[in-house]
């Protein structure tokens, strides 16, 4: 069992969670009224391996074999730059944090994750997550 905790300032920001495989859905988008399952499962959480968010570029400004590498065969839109490694969980759970409300997104649906870190630790602060609950 893992405990996630605050890098500030060690406060507990998880309930105890056991690691699993990223589900297969996790790359899938909502629409035409076509809903997905829910992402994680209360009790676990999983690492992506892939690169996800910005930097943004596009397919031209690729190194020769970096998309292949990435699994990338025709171009797609935007190649994403991001960090890998991020952890999905279970919103329920999450403790100790807060919402920052300045810090929420612009999305119709939920939490857009558009402005990056939108989660506090509540004992010191700190930046610590991003929810991310939108189509």
């Amino acid at each position: 069992m893992y405990v996630f905790v605050c890098a500030g300032c060690g406060a507990e920001s998880t309930v105890p969670l056991s690691r699993v495989a990223l589900p297969t859905h996790a790359r899938q988008s909502f629409g035409d009224g076509v809903r997905l399952p829910v992402l994680m499962e209360s009790g676990t959480f999983a690492v992506d391996p892939d690169p996800w968010g910005g930097p943004w570029r596009s397919w031209d400004e690729a190194e020769p074999g970096e998309t292949e590498a990435h699994g990338l065969y025709a171009p797609v839109p935007v190649l994403l730059d991001g960090t890998p490694g991020e952890i999905a969980i279970a919103p329920g759970d999450i403790r100790g944090t807060r919402l920052i409300p300045e810090r929420l997104g612009d999305s119709c649906c939920g939490l857009d994750g558009a402005d990056g870190s939108n989660s506090a630790c509540e004992a010191c602060g700190s930046l610590v997550a991003t929810r991310f609950d939108s189509c």
